[in-house]
């Protein structure tokens, strides 16, 4: 897959996720900042959205629930930005 597609993948998923409170996230940490991922760090970000629910994604952005390994790199790059 190539790094434009993942973007628009990524933008895709962020845009419609159903919930205001996770739009409004998504928007802050993953639309704003898709620059700053590199290609593994957005085919990471895609596999967020397949293995977390929305509710659970906002709730580790929130800091009530820790992420699963895989995503651990993800999350302290994510709290940096």
């Amino acid at each position: 897959m190539t790094l434009n597609s993942l973007k628009k993948i990524i933008k895709f998923r962020s845009i419609y996720s159903g919930r205001k409170e996770t739009d409004i996230l998504y928007k802050k940490y993953f639309i704003k900042n898709l620059e700053e991922f590199n290609e593994k760090e957005l085919d990471i970000l895609k596999s967020l959205f397949d293995f977390y629910s929305d509710g659970e994604i906002y709730q580790i952005l929130t800091k009530k629930l820790k992420p699963n390994l895989k995503f651990k790199n993800l999350f302290a790059k994510i709290d940096k930005i």
